[in-house]
């Protein structure tokens, strides 16, 4: 017998048990076929995807924050040695240790980190050691309001200086106020300095019917008769206190007219030692700009770095910026948008209230008139109507897009007759009752989130259609005849859109539901829609590529470790393709547009061959590449298709859906590519599991 090949065979088996022995099966839903499954992951997959998820190098290639923070740091330092005291600097959630690396090289006497995520508390430990820190630096690996002070404890002693970046985009949705209060209570000197010494908070008012898609689902035409109506508790709701995050930079202008200036509402002083209140509330007094009706508020803020407040770091878009030319892209740190409860009309020159309120983690605000006596609400406002607890802001936006609907409209005419029995497979859709009012006989929604069903079925009942509407919470398996009241399915409709769906392709579940109640419909039945394609296109994006680059060096201190840190868990726990609204992150197209893979939903999905096929995209001008976008398109007819993706390409831009995610991949550095030059994507699927996998090798062909 031949040893080597005993030999070869034993170290593959010890191979496979020590791979066994790092990994688990885990058990997860796959949103595609709507299974349970079983998968060997990783044993610490959470612990991995903790920290590649953890968004420290968008904050790391913030170039204006780290050079900001750093002249506050070494302006604090140089005041409390110029009283002819010892700086002792306290670093609340170090993260890399880059502020208290700061601090050692500005002269700091004495420096203590904390920091409560233990990997990243490891990882900065090396890092400073890397950088010749390990001396200088105490690193305590818990949160600060675990830290005592005092001989013997945590701390020696109090610290004079506080440097800490517990800030988001709503200023204290991570418990800001919380932090501040408690060190100043149990871990600063009463004349201590703060870094950053303040924030101030901003609002502009706004008028905009485009905005308002994003908060408020509109009345639906569906005949030159008929509407589906909101109910009425939805059209009154502002949703629930929860900020809705974006650029506003990328909203083009034109899609909301100013009512306001922007205004200042509330100051917090993180250096006070009576504390920072954790509720409050203010009133101000604005005047209008132009006639309109008040849709939401903007809201953005700034920071004083340093004690005189000459060091301001501004989150403004760029028309209320004090550097409007020089704008610091960052995705840590956006804007917000507020909605009032309802809107208000006004005339130009009008004067109008502001109502601010927080408590330790939210905002919230109204807008009346200046006549109005009502104080601003101190209690957090809930939502009333159920649909923005259960559905997201893009999600509105795409119910309330119009050329979305009308696609709907226009492919349920042309299929639909008075004998229709429709069955609606999609997560809280109207469909149904666009059908219902179309003239179907019978309509069956097939709704898998119960959240949505309730939604649904206020729907259905504002708009007297409970005759006609029958919602099937069942799971597919269970289904019966009985369910369908002995009725044949005759038409199947899908916009398709389920809250499981995380990467565009996930609405491939549809055609799997489709398939498993074959035995309800009758043979042949049209499907709506019957064709879905996956396209991609390469991008050279302006900043997103910077949320996965590595650090490498910040302000002077090697930051190597970190970058390997995140990339080995990136390696184990993330996808290679991530959704994001591409709308908000610009870029130049590189490719043409490729087709990546296509599906015909008139098919018997478990009958189908595994696919694998390469799609090349073939590079339009020279340049450099740092991403693939990917989306997927809907085929309703030949001339009724929804897309996912892109409203406009050309040389410069891509204009991307407003109301819809892309997925993207996000290549670990950017490559050079010249015209004419090709670039594949490698698909793979295997229709019995639902696995799918896509693959972007880094060879130009």
């Amino acid at each position: 017998m031949n040893i080597g090949f005993i030999k070869y065979g034993i170290t593959n088996l010890l191979l496979c048990i020590r791979t066994l022995k790092m990994s688990t099966f885990t058990s997860r839903l796959c949103p595609i076929t709507g299974k349970m499954e079983w998968i060997l992951q990783d044993e610490q997959y959470d612990y991995h995807q903790e920290i590649a998820r953890s968004a420290y190098a968008d904050m790391l290639h913030d170039k204006e924050r780290n050079e900001k923070y750093y002249l506050g740091v070494k302006k604090a330092i140089e005041i409390i040695h110029s009283r002819g005291e010892k700086a002792k600097v306290l670093d609340i959630g170090t993260g890399t240790g880059l502020l208290s690396m700061m601090a050692a090289q500005s002269g700091a006497d004495q420096i203590t980190a904390c920091e409560a995520f233990e990997p990243m508390a490891k990882c900065a430990e090396q890092i400073m050691k890397k950088n010749g820190f390990e001396e200088k630096i105490q690193l305590i690996p818990k949160r600060s309001t675990e830290l005592k002070s005092g001989p013997g404890k945590d701390m020696e002693e109090r610290a004079n200086i506080l440097v800490t970046e517990v800030l988001d985009t709503e200023l204290i949705g991570e418990g800001a106020i919380g932090t501040y209060n408690h060190a100043h209570k149990q871990l600063l000197e009463k004349n201590c300095l703060v870094v950053p010494r303040a924030a101030n908070m901003y609002v502009q008012l706004v008028s905009s019917e485009f905005i308002r898609r994003w908060n408020v689902v509109q009345p639906l035409k569906t005949t030159e008769t008929r509407v589906v109506s909101p109910p009425t508790a939805s059209s009154r709701c502002s949703g629930a206190a929860s900020l809705h995050d974006v650029q506003l930079d990328q909203i083009d202008p034109s899609l909301f007219t100013s009512i306001s200036q922007p205004v200042q509402i509330f100051r917090f002083d993180f250096n006070s030692k009576d504390g920072i209140p954790e509720d409050d509330a203010s009133t101000v007094i604005v005047k209008s700009l132009n006639k309109g009706t008040v849709d939401a508020v903007f809201m953005w803020w700034d920071i004083e770095m340093d004690p005189q407040g000459e060091i301001i770091l501004s989150c403004a878009p760029h028309w209320a910026h004090p550097d409007s030319h020089n704008l610091q892209w960052r995705d840590h740190w956006m804007q917000a948008i507020y909605y009032p409860s309802l809107p208000l009309s006004v005339d130009v020159n009008q004067n109008i209230k502001i109502l601010s309120s927080h408590d330790e983690y939210s905002l919230w605000f109204e807008v009346v008139d200046s006549h109005d006596t009502t104080p601003a609400p101190l209690e957090r406002p809930l939502c009333e109507c159920g649909i923005h607890t259960t559905i997201s802001r893009t999600r509105i936006g795409m119910m309330n897009d119009v050329k979305r609907n009308q696609v709907f409209i226009s492919a349920l005419k042309k299929n639909l007759s008075p004998s229709s029995v429709c069955l609606c497979i999609s997560d809280g859709s109207l469909l149904s009752l666009i059908a219902a009012q179309l003239g179907a006989k019978k309509v069956f929604a097939l709704e898998s989130n119960p959240m949505c069903e309730r939604v649904l079925k206020s729907y259905i009942n504002y708009n007297r259609l409970g005759d006609k509407i029958t919602v099937l919470t069942k799971k597919l398996e269970d289904l019966t005849a009985e369910d369908f009241q002995e009725l044949k399915i005759n038409l199947v409709i899908g916009e398709p859109f389920f809250m499981s769906s995380v990467l565009p392709w996930d609405t491939l579940y549809f055609w799997y539901a489709v398939c498993e109640l074959k035995r309800f419909m009758v043979t042949d039945v049209p499907i709506l829609p019957h064709k879905m394609s996956i396209k991609a296109i390469g991008v050279q994006f302006r900043d997103l590529w910077k949320i996965r680059a590595p650090v490498k060096n910040c302000e002077g201190f090697n930051l190597d470790v970190f970058d390997q840190v995140i990339q080995k868990s990136a390696d184990k726990s993330d996808s290679n393709v991530e959704p994001q609204p591409l709308w908000e992150y610009p870029g130049t197209p590189i490719t043409s547009t490729g087709i990546v893979a296509q599906f015909d939903w008139s098919k018997q999905v478990t009958e189908m061959k595994p696919i694998s096929t390469t799609s090349t995209l073939i590079c339009t001008k020279s340049g450099s590449i740092n991403g693939v976008a990917l989306w997927t398109e809907y085929m309703f007819d030949e001339d009724l298709v929804i897309s996912n993706g892109p409203l406009l390409i050309n040389d410069t831009c891509i204009k991307w859906d407003y109301f819809c995610q892309q997925g993207v991949h996000l290549y670990n550095k950017p490559m050079s590519i010249t015209e004419g030059q090709c670039l594949d994507v490698i698909f793979s699927f295997t229709p019995k599991t639902g696995e799918l996998d896509l693959k972007f090798p880094t060879t130009i062909s």
